[in-house]
């Protein structure tokens, strides 16, 4: 086991998270091995201003912190909240949220899940 670090330089280096043009997102640090029985992963999250992006239903918890700019939520029941540097913010497994942003936002997520490139 290796400690890892990024620096936040990686954050403005993010691919497109799918289709989706203002949305970018990468897994960074997090467990390297498959079996591991209490996977987490840490990820940079960036959206700009554009279409309200939905992904898929969260299918394990996810917490986070805002680091620069703002960040709109919505939950499946259609709460609503603008979360701004030093903010944080929990998803539990289950959740479907839309993001959005009036003008751009960054933050870092942390999930218990594996990385997606194990």
């Amino acid at each position: 086991m290796v400690l890892q670090v990024k620096g936040k330089v990686e954050a403005y280096k993010l691919p497109n998270y799918g289709s989706i043009s203002n949305v970018f997102f990468d897994d960074l640090l997090g467990t390297e091995k498959r079996e591991s029985g209490n996977p987490i992963v840490g990820s940079w999250f960036r959206i700009e201003k554009g279409p309200e992006a939905t992904p898929p239903e969260y299918t394990y918890d996810e917490v986070g912190i805002v680091i620069e700019g703002e960040i709109n939520l919505r939950d499946e029941t259609g709460q609503t909240a603008t979360v701004r540097p030093g903010d944080t913010f929990f998803f539990p497994r289950g959740s479907t949220i839309t993001f959005s942003s009036d003008s751009y936002g960054v933050a870092w997520k942390c999930g218990g899940r594996l990385p997606a490139k194990l």
